[in-house]
């Protein structure tokens, strides 16, 4: 998806939904649980936006953060990710859903966040009854803090200065 001044709104809303999304994460303290039922799938999917791209008119700053809306996907995705290893346990890869996620992983998408790599390592062993479900929560936590807690100091102290 590319966002410039003709979808600058939709831009917006996504920001919205990203922002939203980590403010439930972080009443949650972290990847729990149902937490991407606030956002309204029409406006914020994750899938749409792994590969967002902003272009700025001239003359003309749109304020739409290409990086949170990058970040905020992958993040969202593992959300639900999360939600269906809970769910399935180790049947988790057997669902549909999953199995797209598990494809965007695979097709490099979601390489904004680094640490999927190992977090998905742990996703994709050799089979699910394997999974050291330890490890693959330090994974979540460790990216809940960076790119979550970390974007609302960064936000706080731009207010502070």
């Amino acid at each position: 998806m590319i966002i410039n001044l003709s979808n600058v709104d939709k831009g917006n809303k996504a920001m919205a939904s990203v922002l939203l999304l980590y403010y439930h994460l972080a009443q949650e303290k972290g990847f729990n649980h149902a937490e991407t039922v606030y956002i309204d799938p029409n406006i914020f999917d994750g899938f749409s936006y792994l590969q967002v791209t902003v272009q700025e008119e001239t003359n003309m700053s749109l304020d739409i953060d290409e990086r949170l809306l990058r970040e905020g996907a992958i993040i969202y995705l593992l959300c639900d990710l999360n939600d269906i290893i809970c769910d399935f346990e180790e049947d988790y890869l057997k669902d549909e859903y999953a199995i797209k996620i598990v494809k965007e992983y695979k097709s490099g998408n979601m390489s904004a966040i680094p640490e999927v790599t190992t977090l998905f390592a742990e996703i994709l062993c050799i089979s699910e009854k394997e999974m050291n479900y330890e490890a693959y929560s330090s994974i979540l936590s460790e990216i809940y803090r960076k790119y979550v807690v970390n974007r609302f100091n960064q936000l706080a102290n731009q207010i502070k200065t």
